[in-house]
């Protein structure tokens, strides 16, 4: 417990409330001013660095190519197929319901989220493990926390659950923020039906995509 601590107490110095600093369009103000409700919540959520390496970063390394690069050279591997979607945050609570929905399908327990230093920034990065069936307001119930992994435009992150069967690269800091989801074949029907989106809009979001990037 008292390493888990150590870990992410770094978190908690990172996103500490200061004037300015935070803005929630979905956690009260309030709320996300009570400071020992993100570390209630890091306590509960937290992925230690050593059940990341053994567990979850082996699936992640089968899923993802290029991931310490970011957009516009990361992709999912050769058994995966992709779509994309329009980003900027790492979840809409319509968002969230319709992937724990698939994830849920798919025969996930649980399912992790692990921020991407893409630019190097040497900060303390984010890692949480959530059971498949949490809620929207669980999710979000972590104050500063909460909002700095569902809300930061700033911040990238893998999502991805214990099944590998599909997993989702939030590039919310590329040019054009976008959302590319990936997914084993045998899943290719479910996901492109749940994520579909209006033709303008896909049309617009493949002016955002590298070029060649579905190749």
């Amino acid at each position: 417990m008292k390493n888990l601590k150590n870990e992410y107490s770094k978190i908690l110095n990172e996103y500490k409330i200061s004037e300015g600093s935070i803005f929630s369009t979905i956690v009260p103000e309030s709320e996300w001013r009570k400071q020992k409700k993100a570390e209630q919540f890091l306590e509960k959520y937290w992925l230690s660095k050593q059940v990341y390496e053994k567990h979850w970063k082996p699936i992640q390394d089968t899923m993802f190519i290029q991931q310490e690069k970011g957009l516009p050279y990361l992709k999912f591997s050769k058994k995966y197929e992709m779509l994309a979607l329009r980003g900027g945050v790492l979840f809409e609570e319509k968002d969230f319901l319709q992937l724990q929905n698939c994830m849920k399908l798919v025969g996930d327990k649980y399912f992790v989220i692990i921020e991407n230093d893409v630019e190097n920034k040497s900060k303390p990065l984010i890692r949480v493990k959530f059971p498949v069936d949490i809620s929207w307001q669980e999710l979000m119930s972590g104050g500063v926390i909460s909002i700095a992994i569902v809300e930061y435009d700033m911040n990238e992150y893998f999502v991805f659950g214990d099944s590998g069967a599909w997993g989702k690269y939030a590039a919310n800091d590329y040019i054009h923020a976008l959302d590319i989801v990936g997914f084993k074949k045998e899943y290719s029907t479910l996901f492109r039906e749940v994520f579909k989106v209006p033709l303008e809009e896909s049309a617009e979001i493949s002016e955002w995509v590298p070029k060649g990037y579905f190749d």
